[in-house]
């Protein structure tokens, strides 16, 4: 998995970017942004998504800590789904 530090290197002009991505996925050293697998990408995840790319926020949008424990436990045994 590429790093942060490893994206501005390869991409010196990127500041900022997102992981938009319903599953935790052991992401938690990058910003992701997490919609619900039934709601899909709502207004509000895309308002996050665009304050955070404009720089006007620092914070991401993940499951709470329960639901992202679990989705890694079921990642783990099962695999990506998708």
């Amino acid at each position: 998995m590429t790093k942060p530090s490893t994206v501005h290197q390869s991409h010196p002009k990127v500041k900022r970017f997102v992981v938009i991505d319903d599953e935790d996925d052991e992401l938690d050293h990058l910003p992701l942004f997490q919609p619900s697998a039934s709601n899909g990408l709502t207004e509000k995840i895309a308002i996050g998504v665009a304050n955070y790319l404009a720089g006007k926020t620092d914070e991401d949008m993940r499951c709470n800590a329960v639901v992202r424990v679990l989705q890694n436990i079921k990642s783990a045994f099962k695999g990506h789904e998708g």
